[in-house]
This record gives C-alpha cells, structure tokens and sequence, in this order.
C-alpha cells in the first residue's frame, strides 16, 4: 500500500495542476492513510478515496471523504480553568494572593469534563501547597502580586464543540449515485490549531447527527484517536420552487 500512495504522490507533484491543489490532493492521501491504519490495519486504499476493509461477508469497499475539523482556537480550555481557580480563591481572601505561573506536563491524549476537573483540582492542590500525586501539573511558580493571577504559556487545550462538528457536517456531502458505503472522517490537526490536546465535549458522543454519510468519524490527527459519531439520515431539503409538505390535516 505505501508504495501505491508514493506512486499516487509523485503523479500529483508532476501534475500541472496548481502547487495549492497539489497540496491538498496529497494532505487528502495522507490524512485517509493515516486513517485507514488507525481503524483497521488491514484496511487497504484502493484508490484514492476508497478503502476496502474486511467484514463478516467479505471485503467491503468504502468512500471515505476527509475534512479538516477547524475549531475557535481562542477558546483555550485551560484559560477558562485558571479564570474558575482565581475567582474560587480570591473568595477565600488574600491568603493566597500572588502571582502562580503554571507549567504543565503535555500528555499525547485529549481530555474530557472529568480530566479538566482533574487538572483543575491539581492547580488549586499545587497552590495551596498540598502533597498529591500530579498527572498534569510540572510545577507552580508564585510571585509577589497585589492581586491573585494564574498564568500559562505553555499548554493549550483546544475546545471541540458539537455545534462545531454539526457545522462541517452540514457543509459535507456524500457522493450521489454510488453503491459503495460512504464515510466521512473530521480531521483534527496538532499542526492547524496550535496544540497537541483537545477538549472533546462530552455532549458529541450522546448527540445524534444528521446527515447521509453512513458513518462519520472524528480522527486526531496527532493521537490516532477515532470518535465515532451518531448518524441518522438528514431529511433533504425541498427542490426549489417546490413547496414542503404540510404538517398535520387541513
């Protein structure tokens, strides 16, 4: 397989296509290649766009559409964290005023709504001076100050949100008039958003989406982590000119 895809690259860099669609043909190869080795590593690309993997009935081959997942990345989940703690301690008085710069150990894995009151519950340990086992936290450092501020510079933690997801949804369609089973896979980037964790909203796993992909995923990128989501087929908007059916009886 690698040495089709190399065979596939190197025909897309001798195109005479423009150097912008060069790049994303090949980042489109690269990211379902990525893909197909995380969800099955037996999963073969047929062709570009195409996999085939093995079921109870046989091989089966799949349309695999990919999209970048592009995400708000001043919605930094750790900055919300540190603004919770110094409102919570200020509360408490001036006994903890100071300056707390945070550095953070930066786990390869994304975090949920329990791991973020994890990491929350470790920065108040670590500046009111307890003795804990840290998972997250590398080290505090305070400073004079007349007022209480957590800072942090050096970990980001990129929040995902269902209405995120449920926007290039609406923005992607499956190929019309194939047999094959169509996929459609949200890539989530390290490289695009500026870090290498994401805050992935309990909320998406319990939602269902709409939408006529048979399956749809959410891949990162960085991690090979793979979310898959709810689907129910979306009901199709009216031709235009053609009014919709009306609701209940005249």
């Amino acid at each position: 397989m690698i040495q089709a895809i190399e065979n596939w690259m190197d025909a897309i860099e001798s195109s005479k296509q423009k150097k912008r669609v060069k790049e994303q043909e090949i980042k489109a190869i690269v990211d379902l290649w990525k893909f197909a080795e995380s969800y099955d590593g037996e999963a073969i690309i047929s062709q570009k766009g195409e996999l085939i993997i093995g079921g109870s009935q046989g091989p089966e081959k799949i349309n695999v559409q990919c999209a970048d997942l592009l995400l708000n990345q001043k919605k930094n989940a750790i900055s919300k964290i540190l603004l919770e703690i110094e409102i919570e301690l200020t509360a408490l008085g001036s006994r903890y005023t100071g300056l707390y710069n945070v550095e953070f150990r930066k786990p390869n894995a994304n975090f949920d709504a329990g791991e973020m009151q994890n990491l929350k519950n470790e920065i108040i340990s670590g500046i009111k001076g307890e003795v804990i086992l840290y998972k997250y936290v590398e080290r505090i450092r305070k400073l004079p100050s007349s007022e209480l501020k957590i800072v942090n510079r050096d970990f980001k933690i990129v929040e995902c949100s269902s209405s995120a997801i449920a926007g290039i949804i609406a923005k992607s369609q499956p190929i019309q008039a194939v047999p094959e089973k169509q996929w459609l896979v949200l890539i989530l980037s390290s490289i695009d958003h500026c870090c290498k964790s994401f805050l992935i909203d309990e909320a998406i796993q319990a939602k269902t989406f709409e939408s006529d992909f048979d399956k749809i995923f959410i891949f990162d990128f960085y991690t090979s982590e793979i979310i898959e989501l709810n689907v129910t087929f979306g009901v199709q908007n009216p031709a235009d000119g053609v009014p919709s059916p009306a609701n209940g009886v005249a």
